[in-house]
């Protein structure tokens, strides 16, 4: 028989909204649990807003090294080291993934779960058959997570979602990139100022969050200037050969194009 618990306020998910609720909770006085099956250490210091903004940031190096001769200011060759730029932004990610950690493991044992929570009603929770939680008020902070077509399984290891990347020890010679949304700029942008080939591929003809259509038409004009950016591609076909991803679709000129995606 799992144990029983009653409290005020049943948290799922200790990411950066359920660790804020947690303390909002608490300083109200709230019994509160908080509920996570792992791993820790939030979404944003994981895979999210930390790591890649030190990928950005080795990129705008690279750019601006590239940049300076134009002011007179000649830098040599310029040598991109993608281990050294993986090493970094993985060095960097795990302090940060580690001091939120601490944060998570200052909330009081009593109050901390670990452990898949499904709802067996309204106001109970059963986490991993080993407890049963019944709280007044249930705070659903799971996130999120990348979905595809299920054919797309078929790439094996050649298939990557974004959280993916900061997983890499070395940048790939080229990738194609589904999805020109916020984070699909971010990265593909950053990811060509590194030297890898970038195919930035879309559906529907949405770039970003922008919604007035002249700030969209000249965004898509400035980001195609870096690397190839379709938003409303038509792939017909995309198969794994040997260690690569063979990927034909038709480009806005109806011109049948194949890319090699090469990790």
């Amino acid at each position: 028989m799992p144990k029983t618990m009653q409290v005020d306020v049943a948290i799922i998910g200790s990411g950066t909204a359920g660790l804020a609720a947690w303390r909002t909770a608490s300083k109200r006085g709230k019994k509160v649990v908080i509920i996570d099956s792992g791993p820790l250490g939030t979404t944003c210091a994981r895979v999210g807003c930390m790591p890649s903004k030190l990928l950005i940031a080795a990129a705008d190096s690279a750019y601006a090294a590239g940049q300076a001769p134009r002011f007179g200011v000649q830098t040599g060759k310029l040598v991109i080291d993608g281990k050294a730029v993986m090493a970094r932004v993985k060095t960097e990610r795990d302090r940060f993934v580690s001091l939120v950690i601490d944060s998570i493991d200052s909330i009081p044992a009593d109050n901390k779960l670990v452990g898949f929570a499904r709802f067996t009603d309204a106001n109970t929770l059963l986490v991993d058959d080993h407890t049963q939680v019944t709280a007044t008020s249930i705070v659903i902070a799971t996130g999120s997570q990348a979905s595809y077509p299920s054919d797309w399984q078929a790439l094996g290891n050649r298939l990557v979602v974004n959280d993916d990347v900061f997983d890499w020890d070395d940048l790939p010679q080229s990738v194609a990139l589904f999805g020109p949304g916020v984070i699909g700029l971010e990265l593909g942008q950053a990811l060509h100022r590194l030297g890898v080939k970038v195919w930035m591929l879309g559906r529907g003809g949405q770039l970003g969050p922008f919604t007035d259509e002249k700030v969209m038409n000249y965004a898509h004009q400035l980001f195609s200037e870096e690397f190839h950016l379709d938003v409303d591609a038509k792939v017909q076909r995309m198969n794994r050969v040997a260690n690569q991803v063979e990927i034909e679709f038709t480009d806005p000129e109806g011109v049948n194009e194949v890319v090699w995606w090469i990790m």
